[in-house]
């Protein structure tokens, strides 16, 4: 046996003790050896003592005896600020470590190994047990284990003459333990292990206990305590029922002696006890003993004493037809200073079983459920699990965060946690979640591991949201894995455009041959920001400039987009007539163009009313200026919402596939809010359009199928509201896509009506549709794919 100081804690809120391994002798020096009990500590509670400078919670026997928030009759120190009990500290999850600290190390102090029961409840929180954990840190208890209250009773007995069993392998133990407010059952199976000198006997926990509701938990027992002294009492004013021992007494001891108090005022009173607090018709809830069917012994630990005990032990052996020991009332105590010894040891404590610990993962044949913790499983108290096998999964390229469904068997709903990954991957990542957790150790640390970004993230169950969907429904909800989203179009910028080449001149020469000109040569500025050398504009679809772009470039640029603001607002004023170059070398800006500009392509757009005119509309090619432009420079989600609106004004039969389709493919491909404002109403139209430019190609040499493959793929970013929508064999929609796709391949290998024309557009064409069938199937592989779209 260890020489080392131990000791084991029953902190229980209602009659706390402790028991050490060390006294002090006469002489005043530390004898380590034996079992030492405290006195219990009835109504435990914590005081307050100090000034608001230099304060500080104690607790144990000397709180209990301590005048400190027992009422003004006591002066300053009776403040009931001062004195909370330790159940009251217990529900408390935002008490200071230090008060749970002072409740546990009033008790005793000084080892260097302990242990602390905690009750064998489900509702036992995993906060709750950070919370002790971290109290005992605060106490400078020494290491510490905790320990359920069940498993301590069992330990108790094989190191107690007086309550000693015949131990064996395999025998099961059926434990009743008494709580707050009724009862709780627990089925022990005892294991024979091997121990560091002898074999040693560890009870096995497989579940959680069963709680039973009844009246004669201790809460119940109390309160009737309370109403008896108060028809024995009824002259007594003031607050007094709650400062008074003697109604704990009588509530777990069924007998007490008057007690003097200090009231309000000062004066002392004394406080006369009635006979009893317990019926005597007790009776334990009807399924008492329905769990323990098939237990070897039955045990009944309970904190009570005397004339309660007695009838309870009595109440109780009445529904059973094997014998109920009744255990004294320190035996959870001498049980916690043996997990402690064993602890020091290195010897098996108990084995105790994790709550089921699971997630879902996605798969090719659609989800299942995955157990990160299986609850068929027990390992040794105080030692770390770790899955054996992590859930594997990949985060897709482009993402910033993934989401994580999680569910605890003891927990009433799953929960749904996003990591975020605080920046885009640029690729698949694979990753792996498992989950980390000791027995009666606060919550378990679920980990995702990311080797490729050299990241561990951890993931808090606490700050996850509650999703109120059983656990099975979720599965199948989630069934099949989330359809793929092409990533938003964004057509890069570079200098190429903007440097003098062999041909012609740059952007740079252009700006400073036309910042002075009394006739800016709005052609030529606007030819060369509509180029694309290199599959690169002067300025990106987002506005951007390339980096090396001089300020006084910048500063030219920006004083030439004024004056050819000011130029088209002069044609809408009629103040002058001119052509459309100024407005394309605005348009061609994309989103660095003006923000008015936008507005005013929208009310160009209602020119289409034949009793409406607009200087912009002087022939029927002007309005591929005018909806194109438009799909280049919106760049606000209400913007979005009115062009949308007006787009839909219009059948898609009458559709032009340069100006409505081609506006309608911009927005939905080149922003992430578009696509949010459809509803289905919306996408079965934009899927007609799509369906009857696809088949109005056929068989010819598609010179006008320029924006039907990219209406569609900027649709699949509707993805982005509707998780799987637009996936074959889920979606009609799909289908009818999937089967015109089919259809236009087909076509590309006719051997009547070829030429060298048609040939070029069905070698750049096949290959992108099908990789549109890919993200119709929710896999695509390509996530530029909106790129590759705009480019042919």
């Amino acid at each position: 046996m260890t020489s080392k100081k131990l000791c084991g804690y029953d902190l229980n809120g209602w009659k706390d003790r402790a028991a050490r391994n060390w006294t002090i002798e006469a002489d005043g020096y530390e004898r380590v050896d034996g079992i030492h009990t405290t006195g219990s500590v009835l109504s435990p509670c914590i005081v307050r003592i100090g000034d608001e400078t230099s304060q500080r919670w104690i607790g144990g026997s000397q709180a209990s005896l301590a005048p400190h928030g027992r009422g003004n009759g006591w002066g300053i120190v009776g403040s009931p600020e001062r004195r909370k009990s330790v159940t009251s500290v217990f529900g408390d999850n935002s008490a200071p470590a230090e008060q749970l600290a002072a409740s546990i190390s009033g008790l005793a102090h000084g080892a260097k190994f302990c242990s602390l029961s905690i009750d064998d409840d489900p509702r036992t929180s995993e906060r709750f047990q950070e919370r002790l954990i971290e109290a005992m840190t605060k106490g400078k208890t020494g290491r510490c284990l905790l320990v359920w209250r069940s498993v301590l009773a069992v330990l108790g007995c094989l190191v107690d003459d007086k309550m000693s069993f015949d131990p064996e392998d395999n025998l099961m133990i059926g434990i009743i333990g008494h709580v707050s407010d009724g009862f709780t059952v627990q089925r022990l199976r005892l294991r024979l292990e091997a121990g560091g000198k002898d074999p040693i006997f560890a009870p096995e926990r497989s579940k959680a206990a069963k709680h039973l509701a009844s009246s004669l938990g201790y809460s119940g027992l109390l309160e009737r305590s309370k109403t008896l002294f108060q028809e024995s009492n009824p002259n007594v004013s003031g607050n007094w029922i709650n400062q008074i021992i003697a109604v704990h007494k009588l509530a777990l001891e069924g007998e007490a002696e008057p007690e003097l108090i200090q009231n309000d005022r000062g004066r002392f009173v004394i406080i006369s006890p009635p006979e009893t607090a317990l019926s005597q018709g007790a009776e334990f809830p009807a399924e008492t003993l329905e769990h323990l069917v098939g237990c070897d012994i039955l045990l009944f630990e309970t904190l009570a004493t005397g004339h309660v005990r007695e009838r309870l032990s009595a109440a109780l052996q009445k529904k059973s037809a094997l014998k109920v020991t009744t255990l004294n009332d320190d035996i959870v105590a001498k049980g916690a200073l043996e997990a402690a010894r064993r602890f020091a040891d290195g010897d098996p404590v108990y084995f105790d079983f994790l709550p089921q610990i699971s997630t879902i993962v996605l798969g090719q044949s659609g989800a299942t459920s995955y157990d990160l913790i299986s609850s068929s499983e027990t390992l040794p108290a105080g030692r770390v699990y770790r899955s054996p096998a992590p859930a594997s999964f990949a985060i897709q390229a482009n993402q910033t965060e993934f989401l994580l469904h999680l569910r605890k068997d003891l927990e009433e709903w799953p929960r749904r946690a996003r990591v975020d990954l605080s920046s885009k991957t640029s690729a698949p990542v694979p990753v792996q979640l498992s989950v980390e957790q000791v027995p009666a150790a606060g919550r378990a640390r679920f980990i995702v591991d990311a080797p490729m970004l050299s990241r561990q993230f951890i993931v808090d169950w606490d700050a996850a949201e509650e999703i109120h969907t059983p656990w099975n429904e979720l599965v199948d909800e989630l069934g099949t894995s989330p359809a793929t989203i092409p990533d938003r179009l964004v057509l890069p910028c570079s200098m190429d455009a903007w440097e003098d080449n062999n041909r012609e001149a740059g952007l740079l020469s252009l700006l400073q041959d036309n910042i002075n000109a009394e006739d800016v040569d709005w052609t030529a500025l606007a030819r060369k920001l509509a180029s694309r050398p290199n599959r690169h504009y002067c300025i990106s679809s987002d506005g951007d400039l390339p980096n090396g772009v001089p300020p006084e470039a910048k500063e030219q640029l920006e004083n030439l987009t004024l004056k050819a603001l000011q130029h088209i607002r002069k044609r809408i004023a009629s103040e002058l007539t001119a052509d459309n170059e100024s407005l394309k070398f605005l348009t061609w800006q994309f989103r660095r163009s003006p923000a008015e500009l936008p507005k005013i392509l929208l009310k160009a757009w209602d020119a289409r009313n034949p009793l409406f005119k607009h200087p912009f509309i002087t022939h029927p090619m002007n309005w591929v200026l005018v909806y194109q432009g438009f799909g280049r420079t919106c760049r606000t989600e209400k913007e979005e919402k009115l062009a949308l609106s007006r787009i839909f004004l219009r059948n898609v039969k009458q559709w032009k596939y340069k100006e409505e389709t081609a506006a309608a493919a911009f927005l939905l491909s080149r922003s992430d809010t578009a696509p949010l404002l459809l509803d289905r109403r919306d996408v079965e139209r934009l899927v007609d359009r799509v369906l009857i430019e696809f088949k109005g190609e056929i068989g010819s040499d598609y010179t006008r199928f320029n924006y039907a493959p990219f209406l569609l793929g900027g649709l699949l970013r509707w993805r982005l509201k509707v998780q799987n929508a637009l996936v074959v064999d889920q979606d009609p929609l799909a289908d009818s896509l999937r089967d015109a796709i089919v259809q236009t391949r087909k076509d590309f290998k006719r051997t009547r009506n070829r030429n060298e024309r048609f040939v070029r557009a069905a070698k750049r064409y096949d290959p992108l549709l099908v990789q549109l069938l890919e993200e119709l199937e929710g896999q695509g592989s390509n996530p530029n794919l909106l790129v590759d779209l705009f480019d042919v």
